[in-house]
């Protein structure tokens, strides 16, 4: 005679196989809050991250271009552009390069050293400057911060991402004695230019 409880697929009355219904929905639901409450955080932490690079970035184009002008005892150029040279209509987050700029003119000429170029990574990432930034800025063998021409220079590289998050802004704010200062601006989700 045939022990059915020995048999396979077949369990005694008092045993479980797994979850009732009521368990799995509870489970269910518990997950959900759970994400329901990760996931903003986590948007806003992506956000957060995003600036940091990205500002972070420029700090370093900034100090390596000043750097190389002084070990080099040479002017080094800085702009909004690309291995072919600076862009004419100055959009920082499309790229950035630094040269050794000989005759001091803000433009790369066929004979001149380009040091690097870099890119914005990020594309939810607003990069604009004022007046100032949005020339080619010259560094001086002594270090100094000057336009084509020149005159020094100063100003600032807005560094921002639109969304609602606590200081959603840094400010690279740019001395004529070339060095760089960093502020962070809460700008409430916007990011109008500086």
């Amino acid at each position: 005679m045939p022990n059915h409880f020995t048999e396979p697929g077949f369990a005694p009355p008092d045993s479980s196989l797994g979850f009732t219904a009521i368990e799995l929905m509870t489970t269910l639901v518990i997950a959900m809050v759970l994400l329901a409450i990760a996931i903003p955080s986590f948007s806003h932490m992506t956000a957060q991250n995003h600036l940091a690079t990205t500002a972070n970035d420029f700090v370093s184009a900034f100090a390596l271009a000043r750097q190389s002008a002084v070990a080099k005892g040479r002017p080094v150029t800085l702009c909004a552009g690309d291995q072919s040279g600076c862009f004419a209509s100055v959009d920082w987050s499309k790229g950035w390069l630094a040269f050794v700029d000989a005759d001091k003119s803000g433009t790369l000429d066929a004979d001149e050293q380009i040091l690097f170029t870099g890119i914005a990574r990020r594309d939810d990432v607003v990069v604009q400057g004022n007046t100032p930034v949005e020339k080619p800025i010259i560094f001086s063998p002594l270090g100094f911060a000057s336009q084509p021409g020149g005159a020094f220079t100063a100003g600032t590289l807005r560094v921002c991402v639109p969304t609602d998050i606590a200081n959603n802004a840094r400010d690279l704010v740019l001395a004529k004695s070339g060095r760089l200062r960093v502020e962070a601006t809460d700008l409430n989700g916007a990011c109008p230019a500086p």
